[in-house]
């Protein structure tokens, strides 16, 4: 694992952890898809982007999802090259689905855990529920 991985990394969490949530801008899919974006230069949550402003928009648009968040994780990823793995052998860098008191959540591995991004910081988890190399 490269050190330029790893200083990326840390800089798209500090970003996160910094930056106010906004449903559609700054929350745990776009933190993701930007992530994501910046590894390889292509847009996993392009379908999505500007389609919800609210929490309640964002569950519509699950709600329409063949899978729900699982689903739509899976079929946007795989557009962008990643391929699923145990979450149990992910690695920092790589993405995930995690479970939170508001349902699943998409998040990032981080060198201690998972990453989501929800309220004004980042949460940590220490398991996920399904994981995407990109």
């Amino acid at each position: 694992m490269g050190t330029s991985l790893l200083a990326d990394l840390a800089r798209h969490c500090r970003a996160g952890a910094s930056t106010a949530f906004a449903c559609g801008a700054m929350d745990c899919t776009s933190w993701v898809a930007d992530w994501v974006l910046a590894r390889t230069g292509c847009d996993a949550m392009a379908a999505w982007r500007g389609r919800y402003r609210t929490r309640l928009g964002y569950r519509r648009l699950l709600r329409r999802e063949p899978g729900g968040l699982r689903g739509a994780a899976a079929r946007s990823l795989a557009t962008v090259g990643a391929s699923a793995i145990d979450p149990a052998l992910a690695e920092p860098g790589d993405v995930g689905i995690v479970l939170t008191g508001d349902g699943p959540a998409m998040a990032i591995r981080g060198q201690l855990g998972w990453l989501a991004k929800t309220g004004d910081g980042l949460w940590r988890c220490p398991a996920a529920v399904a994981a995407w190399r990109i």
